[in-house]
């Protein structure tokens, strides 16, 4: 078997689903016209793809029943059908159906390709198996608002972005089909009284309210912010994809930092202050007229975010070890269930009072959530 082959396969898989995740928020304005409908209502387009997400224990347990090969081919085959779909939308609702397809696909491949990779190489270089997939999402979060905005601004139009996508699936689909399947565990099933016995504990329940506190802020945030720049600003599609990756250097800054520091200083530490200054962050953006100020503390606020989630979650994966697969599988159903919340109510906030309104909503949710990380009882 060709490792190089099996990682540049996953890689590739990788790296498309996180593209198409990142491009959505900078093409907010461009979407709006493409298909004439109110700003405010673009968030709508995560709503099939978001709520997908409600199956990730199930889609878990495929894979580890059926084959992760099985369920990554199934899984690239719908992000190629949704894709080319998107890519050729003219009406709003087949491309938010498009999306449906792609948001399968990307909570399933997110769940699965890590521990695909996992069966065939030895618990020595899972770390590098690790690694190489947080560098495609990086690399996707840093390069695709850039691609995405130059395209639709010199070509105007979708299929420029989502048919290569579609492409690269099909090309890592070929790949894929020749690389070995993983062993199935036909007893597998997803246990309800799981679930609901975890919820009886206090620290897991508090734990999962603030999943979705703290989510609250990039929900809503990041899927605005494209529109506030381009109206407050008059950026144009190409300069406004420019900013977010200027932002997504505070993503991979935070990530870092998080990982460099988390184990010396403390998770749970670690993680409060960088929520803090996630908070910190957001509370004066609409206070200040100046694109450079504004951009730092939207910075900042990734940097915050990312660097505090990845200490974060890395905690919660410790707090019933016993249970850890079952509890991180609600923690990402309660990700899955932040994102879908917004986009049915994210367009009635903005329309009611504009970014000032969401960046309000954001920091009370965030300092909520600090309020009640605070009184968690976590001992490292």
């Amino acid at each position: 078997m060709n490792n190089i082959l099996m990682f540049s396969t996953t890689f590739l898989i990788q790296i498309i689903i996180a593209i198409e995740m990142g491009v959505i928020g900078p093409l907010a304005p461009f979407l709006a016209k493409h298909f004439s409908i109110n700003e405010g209502m673009v968030m709508l387009f995560n709503l099939g793809y978001s709520a997908v997400g409600f199956l990730v224990p199930y889609l878990g347990v495929f894979a580890d029943k059926y084959g992760k090969k099985k369920s990554l081919v199934i899984s690239l085959i719908l992000f190629i059908i949704g894709s080319t779909i998107g890519g050729f939308a003219r009406s709003s609702y087949i491309f938010a159906f498009a999306r449906i397809f792609i948001g399968f696909a990307y909570f399933s491949i997110s769940g699965t390709n890590l521990s695909y990779i996992s069966e065939f190489i030895s618990y020595e270089n899972r770390g590098k198996a690790s690694g190489l997939l947080r560098t495609a999402f990086g690399s996707a979060i840093l390069f695709s608002p850039i691609y995405a905005t130059y395209l639709v601004s010199k070509y105007n139009n979708l299929a420029i972005i989502y048919i290569p996508l579609a492409i690269v699936g099909t090309l890592s689909l070929i790949l894929l089909i020749n690389l070995p399947e993983t062993k199935k565990s036909h007893d597998v099933k997803v246990d309800k009284k799981e679930f609901l016995s975890l919820l009886k504990n206090p620290i897991a329940k508090k734990m999962l309210l603030t999943v979705f506190l703290l989510l609250t802020a990039p929900s809503l945030i990041l899927n605005y912010l494209s529109i506030y720049l381009s109206n407050n600003f008059n950026l144009s599609q190409v300069n406004i994809g420019i900013a977010y990756t200027f932002i997504a250097l505070g993503t991979i800054a935070g990530i870092l930092f998080s990982a460099i520091f988390s184990d010396k200083l403390g998770k749970y530490k670690l993680s409060k202050g960088l929520f803090v200054l996630m908070v910190l962050a957001i509370i004066p953006i609409t206070y200040f007229n100046s694109l450079p100020l504004v951009l730092s503390f939207v910075t900042l606020f990734s940097f915050g975010l990312d660097g505090g989630w990845t200490s974060y979650q890395a905690l919660a994966s410790e707090i019933i070890p016993e249970k850890r697969g079952t509890f991180m599988s609600l923690f990402y159903t309660v990700n899955a269930l932040t994102i879908t919340f917004y986009s049915i109510i994210g367009p009635l906030i903005y329309t009611l009072g504009g970014f000032k309104l969401v960046l309000s909503i954001a920091a009370i949710s965030s300092i909520l959530a600090i309020i009640i990380i605070s009184k968690l009882d976590i001992k490292e």
